[in-house]
């Protein structure tokens, strides 16, 4: 036996660990929870929790689902709910979204549901990649565009409705611009 067989033969064979995971039951325990008519955790939870009202969680979900520009991008398509290699059924819609949302909302790392969502991490972060993309292609003429004189004004005028403090007007005055990529 030479040098090159017996490296070969000592070396430890690491195989990727599989879980089971029940998809089906943590789709419907998160739909009952936030999304059914009468779900069991009220309105104000799902917009502390997800950032958002749940009409715009659906609004945006749809959009994904439904987006039918030809060619459509492949990121677009890792939102249908297809079955996987083994035969299971894949994560849902609002699994996948719901993965996303929360890393983005709390900038937590992919794994941290694994728990609730029962998803691995570089499944999580596949949402999340595959989530900002769709909302880049959709959204980003409309809503990240670099905002214009009209905006700032616009804005600017809401703030004070809003926000007006007597003899703040005057003076020197700080405005913060938030991006993201």
């Amino acid at each position: 036996m030479d040098e090159e067989d017996e490296a070969r033969n000592s070396r430890t064979i690491i195989r990727r660990r599989w879980l089971q995971r029940d998809r089906i039951d943590t789709g419907n325990r998160l739909y009952n929870d936030y999304f059914l008519d009468n779900p069991t955790f009220p309105g104000d939870y799902f917009r502390n929790r997800y950032r958002m009202s749940k009409s715009l969680f659906i609004r945006i979900g749809h959009a994904i689902l439904s987006y039918d520009s030809q060619p459509r991008p492949d990121y677009f398509k890792y939102f249908n709910q297809r079955y996987d290699a083994t035969g299971q059924l894949d994560f849902n819609i609002f699994q996948k979204c719901t993965s996303a949302i929360c890393q983005l909302a709390y900038g937590i790392a992919p794994d941290a549901f694994d728990e609730y969502l029962h998803m691995g991490a570089s499944t999580s972060r596949d949402c999340l990649k595959n989530y900002c993309k769709c909302i880049i292609h959709m959204f980003s003429r409309e809503y990240l565009r670099k905002p214009t004189e009209e905006d700032v004004h616009r804005l600017h005028a809401k703030h004070l409705e809003m926000h007006s403090f007597p003899g703040d007007h005057e003076g020197p005055t700080i405005m913060l611009e938030e991006v993201a990529s």
